[in-house]
């Protein structure tokens, strides 16, 4: 007699086994339960939470520490330096004009080039009266002390003081050291008492100038002495003579003494115009001379 599947609430189980009597037995699967699982322990999770932030922490601090210490070689305080080159350039500029004659200013613009360890640094400073030229004895290989402080170099010497502004800034081989001698010798510089104002010219971002007593009053100025006469032409660009020297080209302004002066204004291919004219002190007079070709 073959097997049938019985039926479970609706669904076969196993085969179900013949009795002798022929009544089918009915075997149901029995189901393990399954584990309880109870929650999870939050604790492990926090800790390792903590671990990363601290780890991250760490990492942050070493990091920055790395990155003080590379600037701190390079842009500390006072530190030793040597002179790699001095130059010099001047420039010529037109400062005003007077009686057409231009009054030239001259600029002396002074280049210094630093080794300070593993870079080399160059600044530039104008000559004014805070800060006169560079000692002779700062040569290639001179030892100085060099302070970097943002946008501005400052170098001293046992012979002088300078303060500059930085414009350039490289990478370089490393310097050669500074030698016993060299090194007593700038020591002394701190040791030494200074003044307020022994650092000619230097004046950082923040600090107070050292206070200057105020000038004199300036004297009076002299009362005028001579007249001045506005020499215009057609054509432009003529040449003026007084008394037979030449005062430049029209229009021109003239500063004469009193008394009585000869004016000529010619140019070439044009015919001469001359005029005399009588000059009292503080007398502003204008003359225009029409030129009639040749």
């Amino acid at each position: 007699m073959g097997r049938t599947a019985c039926l479970v609430g609706g669904i076969a189980s196993r085969p179900c086994k013949e009795r002798k009597d022929g009544a089918p037995t009915v075997v149901l699967s029995e189901r393990k339960p399954k584990p309880k699982v109870g929650p999870r322990d939050p604790r492990p999770c926090k800790l390792e939470g903590r671990m990363k932030r601290v780890l991250f922490i760490v990492f942050v601090l070493i990091g920055l520490a790395l990155i003080g210490s590379r600037f701190a070689g390079a842009e500390s305080l006072w530190q030793y330096g040597r002179i790699e080159s001095v130059k010099k350039s001047v420039t010529t500029s037109t400062k005003a004009w007077v009686v057409n004659t231009p009054l030239d200013e001259e600029r002396t613009l002074y280049t210094i080039s630093v080794h300070v360890q593993d870079r080399m640094i160059a600044g530039n400073y104008e000559v004014s009266a805070t800060q006169s030229k560079p000692p002779l004895e700062w040569t290639s290989g001179s030892a100085v002390k060099v302070e970097v402080s943002g946008d501005s170099m400052y170098l001293r010497s046992a012979t002088g003081s300078l303060r500059l502004h930085i414009t350039q800034r490289k990478t370089a081989g490393p310097m050669q050291p500074i030698t016993a001698e060299e090194k007593k010798q700038l020591l002394e510089l701190d040791a030494a008492p200074r003044s307020p104002q022994s650092m000619v010219g230097f004046s950082k971002a923040g600090e107070d100038k050292a206070t200057a007593p105020e000038p004199a009053p300036p004297p009076p100025p002299p009362a005028p002495s001579t007249g001045t006469v506005s020499v215009r032409s057609t054509p432009f660009l003529s040449e003026v003579f007084v008394d037979g020297d030449s005062m430049g080209y029209t229009p021109a302004k003239i500063a004469l003494g009193p008394g009585k002066h000869s004016f000529r204004v010619e140019k070439p291919g044009y015919k001469a115009w001359t005029k005399e004219m009588t000059i009292t002190v503080g007398s502003e007079l204008t003359l225009d001379a029409t030129l009639l070709k040749k």
